[in-house]
């Protein structure tokens, strides 16, 4: 192991020293203009109102590689794409003032801007100074280091981090723009031009370090970021991952993005933790780096772990997004998933994730979910329970399931019905049970009591386009039908009891109409817990109460705690 060299750099020291390579399993070019670009041109501009000397930009890890002679950028590679992108536009505008006013300085720092920073290319020629990774190499260099990106041009939705690098090019290039746009005389645009470009390569600052050993340069890369939020675990993960490679390298750089293929932007941080706790014992977020940096800890276990991420994202993508998915087949699975989505839970994970499909049936797995959507619906959504206090609980049985201490359905199933709520404090519970806003939650438990024992029409969302009505409306105020206290109302009107469903019969303009009128629209409904409602006369507090009670008594027996 052998640290290079250490030391505080200007950008254009660093910068125009070497050649630079971004690695190909590094992730392409990220920041927004929203973020990291808006934050980057604002610390420019605080750097010249305030006349401070310098600006510490960050830290630049680089390993030296002797064995294919490239020097590579390990921590930094954002900063210092951002730079060149910065400095390519310096470049196009020098370059412009030159062209429409013949000004030599303006070709000189044009020129200089060219040769030191970009580099030069041609079919004959590679001189660049920075080569991003693969995904954005070709663009990079094609739009901002050997020429200017169009303006209009359409980006497909597929090239994200091109947008991204097109963004920033007009962002840095309108805001120069305005700036020496306020000048009529060249050498005043010059000079102005020439206090943004000098601030970022004379006074941006950066901690330089190089190493000839690429286990050294992941080690102090993962010790500077240890502390900080500048990376996500998964990242600090996947480097400690590819530091193991080896030989392997490229096996596990495929693996890994077949994993982000799968999951198709779904969080890989939380994916990782719930695998983990699928197998091992229980780790928070916090921890996980360190848990799994401690545990794998030779190329074999980083192999066998980037395998088994890559083999479980799939399944972990059918779970977040059971609709969007043809991994599951059996009906039932699919609609539980679903209902957990739109229960929001996703603490559950670990469990699904430590089913073997070898070993348990499409039947099992059906049996399995359906017993975690009941105690998420009683003990969560409807009695308000913390769902992270289940957190630990499911992943203890994923890992007991893992392990092989629980073998049979029957045993999760009754690990997991076990902590489910009674009856009596369940319907204790939904006597109380409101809605602040209508969303997912309260569609999912309306269309379940609509369903349950329904022999005219089954309510889901592929065949039949539902609304949720308030029966007492959300706004009772001046309106002469309802004659509430606003007491009663802020307390009731978010109540299940308050609550039905509406079909093709819903009209927004009859919402705040008098019960009497409801009722005959209610007539017409299709759906039997909205017709049950002509029974009553009036529509109170009471009645609502009312109502409440026999949706309790409904939810008892949609939701038990026996599965079958």
């Amino acid at each position: 192991m052998s640290l290079v060299n250490s030391q505080f750099r200007t950008v254009e020291s660093y910068i125009q020293e070497n050649t630079y390579w971004i690695p190909d399993y590094q992730r392409e070019y990220s920041w927004e203009i929203k973020g990291e670009i808006t934050d980057f041109w604002n610390d420019i501009v605080s750097l010249l109102q305030e006349d401070r000397e310098q600006h510490f930009l960050g830290q630049i890890v680089v390993h030296d590689s002797k064995e294919d002679n490239k020097i590579y950028l390990i921590d930094g590679q954002q900063r210092t794409a951002t730079i060149v992108i910065y400095l390519s536009v310096m470049n196009s505008l020098f370059e412009n003032l030159y062209q429409k006013y013949n000004h030599a300085a303006s070709k000189n720092r044009s020129e200089d801007i060219r040769l030191k920073y970009l580099g030069r290319y041609s079919e004959e020629e590679n001189d660049l100074k920075l080569f991003l990774g693969k995904s954005d190499r070709e663009y990079f260099q094609k739009n901002i280091q050997s020429g200017r990106p169009d303006r209009n041009e359409k980006i497909q939705s597929v090239n994200e981090s091109h947008k991204r690098i097109h963004d920033a090019y007009f962002f840095f290039q309108d805001k120069l723009t305005e700036i020496i746009g306020n000048y009529n005389d060249v050498k005043k645009k010059y000079d102005e031009l020439c206090k943004y470009y000098d601030c970022v390569r004379k006074n941006f600052r950066v901690v330089y370090i190089e190493t000839d050993d690429l286990n050294e340069a992941f080690i102090i890369f993962e010790t500077l970021n240890a502390r900080g939020r500048d990376l996500e675990t998964s990242d600090l993960l996947k480097n400690h991952i590819f530091r193991w490679a080896g030989s392997n390298i490229h096996v596990i750089k495929e693996r890994w993005e077949r994993m982000l293929v799968n999951l198709d932007g779904i969080d890989t941080t939380k994916f990782i933790r719930h695998y983990w706790n699928s197998k091992y014992s229980f780790c928070g977020e916090k921890d996980l780096y360190k848990k799994i940096r401690e545990n794998i800890d030779n190329s074999t276990k980083c192999d066998t772990l980037s395998k088994e991420l890559s083999d479980a994202s799939e399944l972990y993508a059918a779970i977040a997004n059971p609709k969007h998915s043809d991994y599951f087949e059996n009906r039932n699975i699919i609609n539980s998933l679903t209902a957990l989505c739109d229960l929001n839970a996703s603490t559950f994970y670990p469990i699904i994730l430590s089913l073997d499909r070898k070993k348990y049936q499409a039947k099992d797995i059906a049996k399995i979910t359906r017993a975690i959507e009941v105690l998420v619906l009683r003990n969560i959504a409807i009695a308000g329970h913390n769902p992270n206090d289940f957190e630990r609980l499911f992943a203890r049985i994923a890992t007991d399931i893992s392990n092989e201490r629980i073998t049979k359905t029957e045993e999760i199933i009754s690990e997991i019905q076990r902590e489910i709520i009674s009856d009596e404090d369940f319907k204790a519970a939904f006597m109380k049970a409101s809605v602040k806003n209508i969303g997912s939650k309260a569609r999912y438990i309306l269309k379940c009591l609509a369903n349950h024992g329904s022999c005219e029409i089954v309510v889901n969302d592929d065949n039949y386009d539902v609304n949720v009505e308030h029966i007492m409306p959300k706004q009772c105020k001046g309106n002469p039908d309802w004659d509430v206290s606003e007491e009663d109302h802020a307390k009731y009107q978010g109540y299940y009891g308050n609550l039905t469903l509406l079909g093709s019969e819903y009209n927004k303009k009859n919402s705040n109409k008098g019960f009497d009128v409801k009722k005959k629209i209610y007539a017409e409904s299709k759906i039997e817990l909205t017709r049950d409602l002509v029974k009553y006369s009036s529509w109170t507090p009471n009645d609502i109460l009312k109502r409440q009670e026999e949706l309790a008594d409904m939810a008892i027996k949609v939701w038990p705690i026996n599965i079958q």
